[in-house]
């Protein structure tokens, strides 16, 4: 059975870092993982990290700065959960959630503001 599996990062670095665990270390297809604000508004992150938090210590503004947090999303088979859950944690998510994929073909990860 196919699930979603989804996490929540305080940075855009740290949902990265969980993807390209994903991918780099455990072979999961790219196209079944997507990245994206956890709300209407673009964001960064929920804190100022890299090249950002450089930005904010001289005064500037920086867009999406602590608009929200970020989501990252994957459609697995059901052996594949622990493995991303894993990723998630490691990568330092704040909450994770599973649930079976629906709406979606296999093997694509769909519209995610659909999904919640």
């Amino acid at each position: 059975m196919v699930k979603l599996v989804t996490g929540l990062f305080e940075t855009r670095r740290a949902a990265e870092i969980a993807v390209e665990r994903m991918v780099q270390e455990h072979g999961l297809d790219r196209a079944r993982i997507q990245a994206y604000a956890d709300g209407a508004e673009n964001s960064s992150g929920t804190v100022v990290s890299g090249a950002d938090a450089d930005d904010v210590r001289r005064g500037k503004t920086v867009e999406g700065q602590r608009a929200g947090a970020i989501r990252v999303a994957a459609q697995v088979e059901d052996q594949e959960v622990e493995t991303v859950l894993k990723a998630f944690r490691d990568a330092g998510a704040t909450e994770s959630a599973t649930r079976e994929a629906s709406g979606a073909a296999p093997g694509s990860v769909g519209d995610p503001a659909a999904q919640y």
